[in-house]
């Protein structure tokens, strides 16, 4: 895991959840091993923390909340083309 991975996974599936200020990674179609495996490779390699959450129909997501934020944005943002800020909750400015 690296910012430049995780700007992609973000790209293609991130969400930024703006009632809950927290990005969501649209993990459905791993297993819920997987996708644990896959948060703790966030935790360990990035040091932002994350939780695994049940969506929905055994399908799993990662969330990222409001304090691990700047952290992330930080991170991924100068990897992302500048029409996916918006998956971060940053809308096509730079940090």
């Amino acid at each position: 895991m690296t910012p430049v991975v995780l700007a992609f996974l973000l790209m293609g599936d991130g969400n930024f959840d703006k009632s809950r200020n927290r990005v969501r990674i649209y993990t459905n179609s791993f297993t819920h091993s997987d996708t644990i495996l896959l948060a703790n490779s966030i935790k360990d390699k990035l040091n932002i923390n994350c939780s695994v959450l049940h969506d929905r129909n055994n399908q799993y997501i990662i969330t990222i909340g409001a304090t691990q934020l700047p952290l992330l944005r930080e991170l991924v943002s100068k990897h992302m083309h500048p029409s996916m800020l918006y998956r971060i909750g940053l809308q096509n400015h730079s940090i």
